[in-house]
């Protein structure tokens, strides 16, 4: 009888049991199903500022009429930057401003960075009584770098200006868009494409005129003075400049105000591929959770700049850092960027993010040596939001 009521008991138990998740299952709702919310694409624009030597400078960066101000070590964003065509423009004290366009794309997932360099306004000395004057002036070069230095000295001859005429020396160090489709048009008396040094000589009288040739001289390593040749900028076209050569001495005749630019036998190359970076936190599980989970946002670091590892232990090496440098940016810097999400997980969903920074190499090569440097550029950004039925699904860009 004892055995035949436990039994009973028993069966009793497994019943209600069986009742009570039936009557569970019957409220719970079928998560499956729940709809995974979609993050809103957004965009960034950011980038550094810094002079030739690589560091960061105090400097205004305007865009389409907004503008901001530099952190300490050059850094700048502008936020939440709706799809379009911007002009940015780098302005600092003392220093020559930059202009550059950045597109952004609607719907692609990319944050736009501009690695900015901006030189020393240019050396201005006034004429003498006889009409003559001479400059000596300095390239600026990448920190470290001290073997990179150009020497440049002007000479204008009694009677080149009327006396007392302001004359601007300022070296170039790079080349607008314009200039940079001039030379690749031009045909050259050498092979050399690059340029070395440049100097752009003005005037703060608009009418002046030089009325004798003046000369630029350019103190470079012999071994590179062989392969260069010298072009004057004359209505919006290079064109081949007089010059002679002897030993590290190149000796540019200028027969008016314009820019004179000395380029060489340097060739440069790149290839792209890209890093991932890292954000925290990276991930959001709400999938079997009790309640709604409120996301915000998630941090991340990426690079500003440019990563030279090279040394110049010689003149040759020490220009090839230099032509890296003023083509893809001086100096490198790590900066933390915040990605806005602003969404709410339904229980049943959950959520990740993960990124991409592209990265250019460039490697400029001559005279059997070559320095490379990598470019830190555009970050990608994926959110990606799924629930308990499509475990990984959903994707969504954005950045």
């Amino acid at each position: 009888m004892y055995e035949f009521v436990k039994k009973g008991a028993f069966m009793l138990l497994v019943v209600s049991l069986a009742m009570g998740m039936a009557s569970c299952g019957d409220d719970d709702p079928d998560y499956s199903d729940v709809t995974p919310p979609e993050v809103a694409v957004t965009h960034s624009i950011s980038g550094r500022v810094t002079g030739i030597d690589g560091e960061g400078l105090s400097a205004t960066v305007s865009m389409n009429g907004t503008s901001a101000t530099t952190q300490t070590d050059g850094t700048f964003v502008f936020e939440n930057v709706a799809a379009g065509t911007y002009t940015l423009k780098a302005e600092a004290d003392g220093k020559v401003s930059k202009e550059t366009s950045i597109t952004v794309s609607d719907g692609d997932s990319n944050n736009p960075v501009w690695n900015v360099t901006l030189s020393n306004e240019g050396t201005t000395i006034t004429a003498n009584a006889d009409g003559s004057a001479n400059a000596d002036v300095t390239s600026e070069v990448l920190k470290g770098n001290e073997e990179g230095k150009i020497e440049m000295t002007l000479s204008a001859p009694a009677g080149a200006v009327d006396a007392g005429t302001q004359i601007t020396i300022t070296p170039i160090y790079s080349t607008d868009e314009v200039e940079q489709a001039a030379l690749r048009s031009v045909s050259t008396k050498a092979a050399g494409s690059t340029l070395l040094i440049g100097t752009r000589i003005s005037s703060s009288n608009a009418s002046a005129t030089l009325q004798q040739p003046v000369t630029l001289e350019y103190d470079v390593d012999p071994e590179i003075a062989g392969t260069v040749t010298a072009q004057k900028y004359v209505n919006g076209t290079w064109l081949d400049a007089e010059y002679t050569v002897e030993g590290g001495k190149v000796t540019v005749v200028a027969d008016q105000f314009t820019s004179y630019s000395l380029l060489c036998s340097a060739t440069i190359s790149s290839s792209t591929t890209s890093e991932t970076i890292s954000f925290t936190p990276d991930s959001w599980d709400n999938l079997y959770g009790s309640d709604d989970m409120a996301v915000s946002s998630a941090s991340y670091s990426y690079k500003i700049g440019t990563e030279i590892s090279s040394s110049g232990t010689n003149k040759i090496t020490a220009y090839l850092i230099e032509i890296v440098a003023r083509a893809a940016g001086a100096g490198v810097t790590t900066a933390t960027g915040t990605y806005p999400i602003n969404v709410t997980l339904p229980v049943g969903t959950a959520m990740d993010i993960s990124g991409q920074q592209e990265v250019t190499t460039l490697t400029a090569s001559a005279l059997g040596r070559s320095v490379s440097g990598k470019q830190y550029g555009t970050v990608s950004v994926i959110t990606r939001t799924w629930n308990r039925q499509h475990t990984g699904g959903g994707n969504k860009p954005g950045a």
